[in-house]
């Protein structure tokens, strides 16, 4: 499973009613260089990735959903050690297919563990 961190903002809305997550949270900018940046969950933590709960919120899709979109991911821990559970999926700027797909296979991620 693969996490992606989110805004929580209510008013720009990165999370449809259904619990998925909206396409833009899945869109990579022009800065990217066609990189969205990810985590493994099963190398990282929910307080390590969402880093500010006030602030954000997690969604996850399958590796298998990605494969299955026709995407590339790639596990790239930060060199510094400051990430060690970072990925990238591989997209193109001006691809406006692959974030929705990505957003409808997506969930968020509730903790079950936040007192």
């Amino acid at each position: 499973w693969l996490w992606r961190r989110s805004y929580c903002n209510p008013l720009t809305k990165f999370e449809n009613p259904d619990g998925t997550a909206h396409s833009r949270v899945f869109k990579v900018r022009e800065s990217d260089n066609g990189e969205l940046s990810v985590n493994v969950k099963s190398l990282t933590t929910f307080e390590k990735t969402v880093i500010d709960e006030s602030k954000f919120i997690i969604f996850e899709i399958s590796n298998k959903s990605v494969f299955d979109i026709g995407l590339k991911s790639f596990y790239d821990p930060y060199e510094d050690g400051s990430n060690d559970a970072h990925a990238v999926l591989i997209m193109d700027f001006d691809d406006d297919i692959s974030p929705g797909l990505l957003a409808k296979n997506s969930k968020r991620f509730i903790n079950q563990f936040t007192p």
